[in-house]
């Protein structure tokens, strides 16, 4: 049974959606608590890399359905930057887990580091970006 190219479209939709809510969700804790618990960001990041792995594969799913388009074309140079874009996000996001998982390990339980928030506020306005880029592909 074939799923739907909608259903891959809405699940990829709704993902980043998450994500993106997530991201903010959290960077607004670092913003109104004085600190934030270390498990929390813990499991955050836990769900964070799964919605990753459910947005790159709907992404393929998605490709597949309405074809890959040339890289000479504008299409294929608005989804390059667009891929970029989401490498850019996802380096990021692999030193904002490393620092949550030094945090976990030194046995901290709160944590109001400036520097974790601030790569939480890059990961949401990245996230963001890529929303607007995949805007502008949707249009092109």
């Amino acid at each position: 049974m074939a799923v739907s190219p909608l259903v891959i479209r809405l699940l990829h939709v709704l993902a980043v959606g998450g994500l993106l809510g997530g991201t903010a969700v959290i960077w607004l804790a670092f913003r109104v608590d004085d600190g934030i618990s270390v498990p929390l960001l813990s499991w955050f990041e836990g769900v964070f890399w799964g919605v990753v792995g459910a947005i790159v594969f709907t992404g393929l799913g998605n490709l597949a359905a309405f074809g890959v388009p040339g890289p000479d074309t504008t299409h294929g140079m608005v989804l390059t930057i667009k891929l970029g874009c989401l490498l850019f996000v996802v380096a990021g996001s692999v030193i904002r887990t490393f620092a949550v998982v030094q945090l976990s390990r030194g046995g901290v339980s709160s944590v109001t580091a400036p520097r974790l928030r601030w790569i939480y506020v890059a990961t949401g306005w990245s996230i963001v970006a890529l929303v607007l880029i995949a805007g502008v592909l949707t249009r092109v």
